[in-house]
């Protein structure tokens, strides 16, 4: 099943990218594209990492406004 629909991203991918040692949201994003578009599927992958006993870091990137 389609997990991020932005970049075409399936569970099986993602449970890939998991077993090949990504870690974390943003380790899964690197490895197979899945949360690199509009972030709607952090949830989804951080439930797929805590199936695999890791802790789901889910970190906002943080916008930077010039003063």
């Amino acid at each position: 099943m389609y997990v991020c629909h932005c970049r075409a991203v399936t569970d099986r991918t993602i449970r890939e990218a998991i077993e090949s040692g990504a870690t974390d949201v943003f380790q899964v994003s690197r490895e197979c594209g899945a949360g690199s578009g509009c972030g709607g599927c952090y949830p989804a992958l951080a439930q797929l990492l805590g199936e695999y006993g890791l802790a789901p870091t889910v970190r906002r990137r943080r916008a930077v406004h010039a003063a």
